[in-house]
């Protein structure tokens, strides 16, 4: 019954947001035609260019899908190459923390104060209605204080999942400003129960170039985000970001996160700046 009210309250909550999210793309669906139509001939002309997209990130904590992994701050590279809605890349985290303070790993949560993190990726999105994208990808999350790279055999004493080349399939869903996320970890799952992550939030635009994106996720099983072996709620909470131009071609963007995790009964918060060129 616990289990029917969260998803019942989650229903309302989409259904609520949905109704503001075509709102809105009734108003920015002229807009966008105008300038649609303008950019076209430009487009066609682009469609086969590679492109590249570098940034960088510095985090003072490192939290992910309701887990802190690590109280140091963290450095977080990411470069991507696309062409049309074909792109791939790699994503790293890594602790800025002296080594002999991290261990290894926790064979239930990757936790160090060392955390290291690359992830290679590889995807598709494009535009599935006039308002509306999906981007799909999969991706593996190797940790190299656990085993080597692409070691997918890389499994604990005693048996169990392998500790490293965590491989998910993620998709993105957007409606206006409505967004839905899922990712699904289908390949050495921690907790061996193939761990499917969903989250949903809106972006509000305010003066100055501010977005806050209140947001919840969860999880409809016991699997490696919950404690309580059932499904749970994992955050509640919200980014706040502004970006900033700094040159040409560079761009500075701010975000602040408030993030509380039902679950774990932890609030968490962080303060992200990222250079993007």
């Amino acid at each position: 019954m616990k289990n029917l009210k969260y998803i019942t309250f989650l229903l309302v909550v989409l259904l609520t947001l949905s109704t503001t999210a075509q709102t809105e793309a009734v108003k920015e669906n002229a807009k966008k035609e105008v300038k649609d139509s303008m950019s076209q001939d430009k487009e066609v002309t682009k469609k086969n260019d590679w492109g590249v997209h570098f940034e960088v990130t510095l985090a003072t904590r490192f939290i992910w899908r309701g887990l802190v992994l690590g109280d140091y701050p963290n450095i977080q590279p990411n470069v991507t190459f696309s062409n049309g809605g074909f792109f791939t890349g790699i994503w790293a985290s890594y602790a800025l923390s002296p080594a002999e303070r991290g261990g290894a790993s926790s064979s239930e949560v990757p936790v160090a104060e060392n955390y290291k993190e690359i992830i290679p990726y590889v995807g598709y999105g494009g535009k599935v209605g006039e308002n509306s994208n999906l981007t799909v990808m999969v991706l593996t999350h190797y940790n190299p204080n656990v085993g080597g790279f692409f070691d997918f055999n890389n499994t604990p004493e005693g048996g169990g999942a392998a500790l490293t080349n965590r491989v998910e399939l993620r998709t993105i869903y957007n409606v206006g400003k409505l967004d839905f996320f899922a990712g699904w970890d289908f390949i050495n799952d921690p907790s061996d129960n193939s761990s499917l992550y969903l989250e949903m939030g809106y972006t509000f635009d305010f003066p100055k170039d501010i977005k806050i994106r209140p947001f919840i996720s969860g999880v409809p099983n016991d699997n490696f985000y919950t404690t309580d072996g059932k499904a749970d709620f994992t955050q509640v909470g919200w980014y706040t970001s502004k970006a900033f131009p700094i040159g040409k071609d560079i761009n500075l963007a701010l975000r602040a996160d408030m993030v509380y995790n039902p679950n774990r009964d932890q609030f968490n918060a962080a303060f992200n700046a990222t250079i993007k060129l």
